[in-house]
């Protein structure tokens, strides 16, 4: 996942204040300056470079559910729009694979592996970067589900 839609989630769900506390407590750094919007800029630029080198960027001392949820809920919208658009590369190349097996009784969806290897070897760069982005996306996913169960367990038992 590129560092602009990480920090996009990041900026939605948290105070500017605190995004550049994590972000020091993170290891970004950038040029400070006195004036507030200059250094939110620069703040914002140094984020996002340290998002798309794959760094992590931890916000796990997060304990409102009202965050995590919605962290939650923009990374499960990037997450759908994201497959959108890898949905027809994937259906390209097992109808691609199916052709040159010359057999129309195999079932397009038995290809689906042989198709990810395909467009992996293929595809560049482009494909490789969708498949990081969703396997990302995944993972933050998966964080932040376990998170919000954690602080609904903690409210349950007090």
């Amino acid at each position: 996942m590129n560092g602009k839609q990480h920090f996009q989630v990041l900026s939605k769900t948290h105070h500017r204040d605190h995004l550049l506390e994590y972000a020091k407590k993170n290891g970004v750094q950038w040029e400070e300056s006195p004036h507030e919007g200059v250094n939110w800029m620069r703040a914002s630029r140094a984020i996002v470079h340290h998002l798309d080198q794959g760094k992590e960027f931890d916000t796990e001392n997060l304990d409102d559910r009202e965050t995590v949820k919605n962290m939650l809920d923009l990374y499960t919208k990037l997450r759908e729009q994201h497959k959108k658009t890898m949905i027809p590369h994937i259906r390209s190349a097992m109808q691609k694979l199916r052709s040159e097996k010359d057999d129309t009784g195999v079932e397009p969806m038995s290809l689906i592996n042989e198709a990810h290897e395909h467009l992996r070897q293929n595809g560049g760069h482009v494909w490789a970067e969708k498949v990081n982005s969703l396997v990302h996306m995944n993972s933050q996913i998966k964080k932040l589900t376990s998170k919000l169960d954690k602080i609904d367990a903690q409210s349950k038992s007090n």
